[in-house]
């Protein structure tokens, strides 16, 4: 079964502090272990000990068993550590080994081969005027929990990189050491703690045991008991809470038994009897309180996945309608181009027809024209031109909009070029009186492109800049950067504020509207001419200042891409145009 999130199980509130405490436990153990070896050391240094340890039958805590706490939880506190390097891992081990060498030199010392070189180490004078037999040795228990206990903290970090569980079974057993001690005192019975009547594992020393091998547990929580009891799903709810009880619930059903034995309630047997019946039905209570757990968690776990499965239903139902809607846009939008391509189309033939009778009644074909009539015919003749040019830019649009605008590859004079589109527009700047001006290349470049496709954005960035400026300048600079081209169009017109920039862009977008219909225009021109870019592979980019004018520039790839054919193109010579040439 899947562990589920605390919001699963509707106790987010209580669990979290108490897996934040679980995280804790490693430094506070190490802190306190250290802090227990440090007073016990104080004591032997200022006697109070001593009187303790010359009690008869009273045990105390041996100066190298706190030293070696101190040392142990120095070492806890480095293996958990956030800054973890590979100097401070060497200490930390090198801290762990040492105590693993006084553990493994005490026990061989009970072997009788050594003399007591280790064990009156510190303070000589004081322990031989101990109880202890002999003076100032640890005793085997808690020399053996110390070895154990050692060997955890030695692969901590080796548990951390290769997420192992050495460091468990090393601490695991150890801990059973000091347990049982503390059990021995508990209810008195001095063999659970104390080998012989001289020598035996201190109150204080159990205690510190249990703490620095909790710690330890701990200190790796990727893996084993501590993974499990800072499990956020249903099995570290049940270990969080079934662990207390099988711990805590047979020490007191005995100390109960103990007790009532001990006042004559009742007897032995009765006791024993009382004791087996009384843990029977505490466990059956903690097995069915479990089950219960484990139901309700199912049960929601359950709804959870219920619920995961219609939010995932609505979400691929959801997203079959956006991929419809989506379709039909695109369905919808390729129909409003088609129609305007076609509408485009058809607009331009009887248009043309327009445009060449007005050309015949103009010539007299037909009769003589009067010159108030000749004037009407050149209003006439405007208009239709300018009528087909606003055809000619909505069946670009179109084309480009639906990918089947085709690139004509070519030589192209960039010089030529720039005049004969400046040419176009000048008649429209000169009508507005603005200062008009054109930088051309020191000297004529080639430039492998589609020269209709380069003229026509040219004619709309010039035109555009023209429509929008009142007064001032429209000036167009060229240069070659690199391997690309750059035409830059600035001009001191009205500006476009920043938050419009991106939209300038747009199809039938328009910044202005009461200057877009007194000038005229479709709101395709730029929109247009960054297709086109894009589809020549360059670009077209935009900056403005509201009332100080908009700079617009245009950059294409000098060579064509590889594998396409250069078509050959003959150049007519174009009369110099008279406005203002810089190079």
């Amino acid at each position: 079964m899947h562990s589920l999130p605390n919001a699963a199980l509707g106790r987010p509130d209580r669990q979290s502090p108490l897996i934040g405490i679980f995280a804790r436990i490693p430094k506070v153990a190490g802190v306190t272990v250290a802090a227990i070896g440090v007073v016990e050391l104080l004591g032997w240094a200022f006697q109070t000990n001593a009187q303790t340890a010359a009690s008869p039958g009273v045990l105390a805590m041996p100066p190298l068993a706190a030293a070696s706490f101190v040392i142990a939880g120095i070492s806890l506190l480095l293996a958990v550590g956030s800054s973890r390097t590979s100097v401070r891992d060497g200490i930390q081990q090198a801290l762990a080994a040492l105590v693993g060498t006084v553990a493994l030199i005490t026990l061989y010392e009970y072997t009788g081969a050594v003399g007591r070189g280790i064990d009156l180490l510190l303070f000589n004078k004081t322990l031989q005027r101990s109880m202890w037999d002999p003076p100032g040795r640890i005793a085997l228990n808690s020399a053996g929990t110390l070895l154990l206990f050692a060997l955890a903290l030695l692969c901590i970090a080796h548990d951390k990189r290769r997420r192992d569980y050495r460091t468990q079974m090393f601490a695991l057993p150890g801990l059973m050491i000091p347990l049982v001690g503390l059990l021995g005192y508990v209810f008195g019975v001095r063999g659970m703690y104390a080998l012989s009547q001289r020598s035996g594992m201190a109150l204080l020393t159990v205690i510190a045991f249990l703490i620095l091998g909790t710690g330890i547990l701990f200190a790796h929580r990727e893996r084993g008991v501590a993974f499990l009891l800072m499990d956020e799903g249903p099995a570290g709810v049940l270990t969080r809470r079934l662990l207390p009880a099988a711990v805590f619930f047979p020490v007191v059903l005995g100390l109960i038994r103990m007790v009532g034995e001990e006042a004559g309630l009742y007897e032995t047997e009765f006791g024993v009897s009382l004791f087996a019946f009384s843990s029977i039905v505490t466990f059956v209570l903690l097995v069915v309180w479990s089950a219960r757990v484990l139901r309700d968690t199912e049960r929601e776990r359950v709804q959870l996945l219920v619920l995961e499965r219609q939010a995932r239903a609505t979400a691929e139902f959801a997203l079959a309608e956006a991929e419809m809607a989506r379709a039909d846009a695109e369905r919808a939008n390729t129909i409003k181009t088609d129609f305007l391509a076609v509408m485009s189309h058809e607009l331009r033939t009887p248009l043309t027809a327009i445009m060449g009778y007005e050309e015949l009644l103009s010539d007299g074909i037909t009769g003589p024209v009067t010159e108030l009539q000749r004037q009407q015919l050149g209003r006439i003749n405007a208009s239709a031109r300018h009528l087909l040019g606003l055809i000619d830019e909505i069946l670009t649009f179109a084309r480009v909009d639906i990918g089947r605008e085709r690139v004509r590859w070519e030589n192209v004079p960039i010089n030529q070029t720039l005049s004969d589109s400046a040419a176009l527009v000048e008649p429209m700047a000169s009508a507005k009186r603005l200062t008009f001006s054109i930088g051309l290349l020191p000297e004529d470049a080639i430039i492998q492109t589609d020269s209709t496709k380069l003229r026509q954005m040219l004619v709309n960035l010039l035109s555009n800049a023209i429509k929008f400026t009142d007064k001032g300048e429209v000036r167009l600079v060229t240069e070659i950067s690199g391997e690309m081209l750059e035409v830059r169009v600035a001009d001191t017109g009205i500006g476009i504020v920043a938050e419009n920039i991106e939209y300038v862009f747009e199809p039938f977008w328009q910044a202005e509207q009461a200057t877009t219909r007194k000038s005229g225009g479709t709101g395709l021109g730029l929109s247009v001419t960054r297709k086109l870019a894009r589809l020549l592979g360059g670009d077209v980019i935009v900056t403005s200042t509201p009332g100080t004018g908009t700079l617009f520039l245009l950059t294409l790839p000098l060579l064509a891409p590889a594998g396409e054919t250069i078509r050959r193109r003959d150049t007519p010579t174009t009369p110099m145009p008279a406005f203002s040439l810089t190079n």
